[in-house]
This record gives C-alpha cells, structure tokens and sequence, in this order.
C-alpha cells in the first residue's frame, strides 16, 4: 500500500509471459481495487512491458518500478515535490538490501560516484543518467517524444534512448530524488556485470550514436 488513497493512483503489472510463477501470483492480486494485472502473450521485452502500461493508464504522472524492486509506503508521494513547470521527470536512487555483503561488482553499481548519485538531491542531471527502472514522468512527454522503442530487446540502451528524445524537447528537465529509494534485488557478480556492458556496447551503443551524432559525447563514446 501506498500513502496516497487508492483513488489516487492506479497499479498496472505487467507480465512479460514469465516462465515461472509470476502470472499466478499476479492473478492472485486482480481483484484488489486500482490494480490492473497485464498478460504478454509472448515475450516482447522491457521496452514493450513498460509501453503496455503506459497505454493502459490515463493519469497526468506515469511512474516506473521493475519487478525486482521493493517500495516504501511512501514511494509514489515522495516524487511529487519536485516537479514543477520545467520539470518533466525524477528519478529516484537503486539501494542494495541490507542483509547482503555486496561483492566488488555491486560495490562499483551502488557506488557513489556512479550515474546520478554523483548528484545532489533535487538537482538536475544530464540526459545519460535518467534511467527509467525508478522513476516518475509526466505523461505528456510521451505525446511529443514517443514510447520505449520496442526494436531495443537485449541489455541497456532502452532508459538512454527515452531520455535524448524527451531531452530534445525538453531539455534539463531531468532531477534525481534522493527520497524516493527502491531496494534493488538482483545480484551480479563482476563477470555478469561486465557480460551486460559488453552487449550494450555491442549492440545498443552503436545504434544509440547513429540515431542521436549530436549526444555522441554524453554516451562517453567520442572516442570511437
């Protein structure tokens, strides 16, 4: 539950046709009230999972949380005191439980001098670190920039390709909450880690820095 009454907001859960349990423990749930449970008939990728929420909701703040993440009751209210007029998205912090030992990998992902937390709260940041996973827009950006590009299947490049779009018509419009955490499940040990830059970098990067020349710089790729 969250702090804002039910009439408030709306849940939409999005399976991506998982191959485990995930659809019967989200059925188990379809009758609770503002809750909307979506079933992909195959699986068609993040871009496509968040894109079907978006389509299915109406409200003027669309917010993001991947499924292996955990909330507090203050979650969706925590976002709202930083937009504004020239606001149009914030993304809140990636926290590690605090019952693990984290690995060198995870040290480096939670680290400080990584992405927006190289920033302050309420600050604005570039278009390279808004990421998607944690975070809240207004709905109207996607009217002028479009949805996730669903042709983006394999690691990364998805949250970047949103951004430069959003950004380029609504440019330094992006800020970091440090008040709206989510506790990020999901282990990585250096050789996965590094596994997942190298099919970015294979794949998406290149067509990151075809499609935007002009942002070649912010996706730390004017060497190539």
């Amino acid at each position: 539950d969250q702090s804002l009454s039910k009439n408030e907001y709306n849940c939409y859960y999005i399976n991506d046709h998982s191959n485990d349990n995930t659809g019967s423990i989200l059925d188990s749930c379809k009758e609770l009230k503002n809750v909307t449970i979506i079933h992909h008939e195959k699986n068609l990728g993040l871009s496509a999972a968040r894109n079907s929420g978006i389509k299915a909701g109406g409200s003027e703040l669309v917010a993001f949380l991947d499924g292996d993440m955990f909330i507090g009751h203050y979650w969706l209210e925590s976002f709202l005191p930083y937009f504004s007029k020239d606001v149009t998205a914030v993304m809140g912090d990636n926290i590690p439980p605090n019952d693990i030992s984290l690995n060198p990998a995870e040290k480096y992902y939670f680290g400080d001098l990584r992405g927006a937390r190289k920033y302050q709260d309420n600050e604005r940041i570039p278009l390279q670190y808004m990421l998607f996973n944690n975070a809240m827009l207004k709905r109207k950006v996607f009217k002028k920039s479009g949805i996730f590009d669903e042709s983006i299947k394999k690691y990364g490049g998805e949250d970047t390709d949103l951004s430069v779009r959003v950004w380029d018509n609504y440019p330094n419009s992006f800020v970091f909450s440090k008040n709206s955490d989510a506790v990020h499940y999901h282990r990585r040990s250096l050789r996965e880690f590094c596994n997942s830059m190298k099919t970015y970098g294979k794949y998406n990067l290149p067509l990151l820095i075809e499609k935007y020349p002009h942002h070649k710089n912010k996706f730390a790729a004017d060497w190539i």
